[in-house]
């Protein structure tokens, strides 16, 4: 078992190579803080590494996970029977249940309980008050379709950037995008799609040598992450399956591995959330890679399955990422990668190739989480945990309280025309972070500190030197705030540089210092 990152040895317990290592991180602690300045100034600068770029080779995944792999992830820790998820655990499901019930004309004075849905109603008879954060959800979006034009002039070239992303993966109502292609039929015929039966299907020489051509070609199709693992029922979903109309708790036999992807959003809009930043851009490039990969396999007489962001999914897809052994679970509920910290957007791809996987690994991450809450304090809907340790069990597992509903609620009152997406709790995460030599350091020298100094000794940094919007601020001026973004958003993106407009706002966020 590995040692416990918190755990500090007391003083006399100190051997002369415990010492030497004590007084080495202590060392290396304060080496970063000189650093922090330049870090911080490498952190802004447009033309750092960010984690993409190189991914022809697979080079992206330039942390080296191997000395940290455990059997299962620090971050799963089960405290009684592990259930599937249901259908209403599906947040998109739910929503657009809803909208069906108020089409429908059913109207929140009628009570939960008239609800047209026995799986809705079910799912909130436990936790009435997240019902009602959902019914608020769709208020605010009424408020905030009336204000949202008056505030164009500054965020226009972001509505701009999210909508050429947003409509180049799902295309517009007149003409629709469909790739990857959605499943018709059961999974037994639809599966097949890109597969010639006519031709012979290529025998891998093993599973190894299968995993070693399907993590290149993921790169080379553009995924900057891969990881594989496998087929793990307690993160399928029961009563869904895409093609078919009907579906109970059955998972095909024939999926045997799944590839997992991530793909970074763009840093710099990421860091202006909420109304710059757009997931669409890190979706979008999901969608192309593993829409690949699904026709390369398809070529080779394999049958496979898409799972792709936002909403074609048989599975939950963060948990498989880190069973796939890419980063651990953090405290609002995501994928945390060395590599690109929470700033990573993933797609899955089963496949009935029995591939040799990768490991969980345990990076001490979820002690840094322990300690850090920032997401949790900059959270404008007040959505995630400030527990200092997991503090709910869902499904069988120990994790932090997230509430689903109140975090939809934050997007659907977001200044933009779709509204969807927040992404504040990204961007200021301390792990989502830019490439350079700074963060390389913390990278590298966190997980192998046992005791703790270096994790501490940079979330004071974090907590003291750097500005943060209070979490109201986030909101518009509709809801209590005034727009505030964690960085200002970068040149390319403010309208007063390129159009002659009327500029009546101020921006609030890291910007030129501290």
């Amino acid at each position: 078992m590995k040692d416990d990152h918190s755990n500090t040895p007391p003083p006399e317990s100190l051997s002369r190579r415990n010492f030497l290592k004590f007084t080495g991180a202590a060392a290396a602690t304060v080496s970063v803080g000189a650093a922090a300045g330049a870090g911080f100034q490498l952190g802004r600068d447009p033309d750092s590494y960010v984690g993409w770029g190189r991914t022809e080779e697979g080079k992206d995944m330039f942390f080296d996970r191997t000395p940290f792999v455990v059997d299962y992830p620090p971050t799963f820790r089960v405290v009684g029977t592990i259930e599937r998820p249901e259908w209403a655990s599906h947040l998109f499901n739910r929503t657009g249940c809803f909208r069906d019930a108020f089409i429908s004309g059913w109207t929140p004075d009628m009570g939960i309980e008239t609800f047209p849905d026995v799986r809705i109603r079910e799912y909130y008879k436990d936790i009435p008050d997240r019902f009602d954060e959902m019914l608020r959800a769709f208020r605010e979006n009424d408020i905030r379709e009336q204000n949202i034009e008056r505030i164009r002039d500054q965020l226009a070239i972001g509505w701009a950037y999210d909508a050429a992303h947003e409509k180049a993966a799902y295309g517009t109502h007149k003409h629709p995008v469909n790739f990857p292609i959605k499943p018709e039929g059961p999974p037994e015929v639809a599966d097949y799609y890109f597969v010639d039966k006519e031709r012979k299907k290529l025998e891998f020489k093993s599973p190894t040598h299968a995993s070693e051509l399907i993590k290149t070609m993921a790169h080379q199709f553009g995924a900057s992450l891969v990881g594989i693992t496998g087929v793990h029922e307690e993160f399928i979903f029961k009563n869904m399956m895409r093609g078919v109309d009907s579906w109970g708790d059955e998972i095909p036999k024939h999926w045997k591995s799944i590839v997992v992807i991530g793909i970074p959003m763009n840093w710099d809009p990421m860091y202006s959330a909420i109304g710059y930043s757009t997931s669409y851009d890190a979706y979008h490039k999901c969608r192309l890679a593993i829409g690949k990969l699904q026709i390369f396999l398809g070529e080779l007489g394999y049958a496979s399955r898409c799972q792709v962001p936002g909403n074609d999914y048989e599975m939950t897809i963060p948990p498989l990422g880190v069973m796939a052994g890419l980063g651990e679970a953090s405290r609002n509920g995501t994928l945390m990668t060395p590599e690109l910290g929470t700033n990573v957007r993933l797609a899955a791809l089963v496949t009935e190739i029995d591939l040799e996987i990768d490991m969980p690994v345990d990076l001490g991450m979820q002690h840094f989480c322990r300690d850090c809450k920032i997401c949790a304090t900059s959270c404008p809907s007040g959505s995630i945990s400030l527990s200092d340790d997991p503090d709910t069990v869902i499904r069988g597992f120990k994790r932090y309280d997230f509430n689903q509903d109140s975090c939809y609620r934050m997007w659907q009152s977001g200044p933009t025309p779709g509204a969807m997406g927040c992404r504040a709790c990204i961007s200021v995460c301390p792990y989502t972070r830019k490439n350079n030599w700074i963060h390389t350091i913390v990278r590298e020298a966190d997980p192998r500190d046992k005791t703790g100094l270096t994790r501490k000794a940079l979330l004071a940094m974090q907590h003291n030197m750097f500005y943060y919007p209070e979490a109201e601020a986030y909101h518009g001026d509709w809801n209590g705030g005034h727009l505030a973004s964690y960085h200002q958003p970068p040149k390319w993106m403010r309208t007063e540089n390129y159009f002659t407009v009327d500029k009546t706002w101020q921006y609030d966020g890291n910007g030129e210092g501290f």
